[in-house]
């Protein structure tokens, strides 16, 4: 028998082959009398029909929390993400069995919970604002966290945005409620695998990255979401490059770092990404363009589903259960 069942939410749903592939019973949402999980003002619809199965169990929800991608049939935000899987989290600690003994007369009866919940977060919601700015900003990553973890036992969350000494980020990590899975390891050995690199450098495009991953790289200056500088010299001639990065909206400092060590003198370079998110307004149009621009010599992860990746190029995608199953 697995160590636990399986509930992905919506933005985890494409997850589901591989966990079943693993020998993983998966629960996915029931959807309401239009067919939908979603009504026609917006409200969210949540039903786990098979509830009382999970009794007792070990129970590990999944959610990406970030908008929908171009060719999913309902529109979700990261909101509505969060907002669903609150609603798991809620439904799963408090069960109930509803028989139905009369005209819209119902006898309720409480159900067994699930001996333990975790959540896996393949994406954490509101990951660009993991600390205020400016005076008067919402942290709504912090709020989103430690919303999460009142309603569960602990939350694993891949590659998060937010570094893990802030303050909030380490008081749930200390608190035994918040683990980090990190997958760069796997994405460079993808990467290696895919463009048969064989002595290979990792660099990374910005200081922070350089400082979470042990590697050189970069420094960067920003002035807008999506328009970036570099600046510093590499020992790259005649190697082999991967460029490693947790994070990309544009590709647009990833391709400045590919073209600045082609000009150092590097051989071949190739980009390792772990989350690749698509826009609200221009959608997956700048992922389809990054993947032109660095003629496919790059690969991300489905912590996110992206046509242009999981549907488009799967070779290049590095399916992040095979790492789960071994971590939780």
């Amino acid at each position: 028998m697995a160590k636990y069942e399986v509930i992905l939410a919506s933005g985890a749903e494409h997850l589901g082959l591989r966990f079943k592939e693993h020998g993983y019973t998966v629960y996915r949402s029931a959807t309401n009398y239009d067919s939908r999980r979603m009504f026609p003002n917006g409200d969210l619809y949540v039903r786990i029909p098979r509830i009382s199965r999970l009794s007792g169990r070990r129970v590990v929800v999944l959610q990406s929390c970030t908008a929908s991608g171009s060719d999913e049939q309902e529109k979700y935000s990261t909101a509505d993400r969060l907002i669903e899987l609150l609603l798991m989290l809620d439904l799963l600690n408090n069960p109930l069995s509803i028989e139905e003994v009369g005209h819209k007369n119902y006898c309720v009866t409480p159900v067994e919970p699930p001996s333990r919940i975790e959540v896996v977060l393949t994406f954490q919601p509101f990951a660009l604002q993991d600390k205020a700015f400016k005076t008067g900003e919402a942290v709504s990553a912090k709020w989103a966290m430690e919303m999460i973890a009142r309603a569960c036992d602990k939350i694993w969350v891949l590659n998060p945005h937010a570094p893990e000494g802030l303050d909030w980020m380490k008081d749930l990590i200390d608190q035994g409620k918040l683990e980090v899975v990190n997958i760069i390891p796997e994405m460079v050995d993808f990467a290696a695998r895919q463009f048969e690199f064989g002595d290979y450098l990792v660099i990374s495009p910005d200081e922070g990255g350089q400082e979470r991953f042990d590697c050189e790289g970069f420094a960067k200056s920003r002035t807008n979401s999506f328009s970036v500088e570099l600046s510093g010299e590499l020992t790259v001639e005649g190697r082999d490059i991967i460029v490693i990065d947790d994070l990309t909206k544009s590709g647009s400092t990833l391709l400045k770092a590919a073209d600045r060590l082609r000009k150092q003198g590097a051989k071949r370079v190739a980009l390792a990404v772990v989350h690749v998110l698509p826009l609200v307004d221009l959608g997956e149009e700048l992922l389809e363009n990054l993947v032109m621009k660095i003629e496919g010599n790059i690969v991300a992860s489905n912590t996110i589903r992206t046509h242009v990746f999981s549907v488009k190029n799967p070779e290049l995608t590095y399916n992040v259960v095979d790492k789960l199953v071994k971590v939780l």
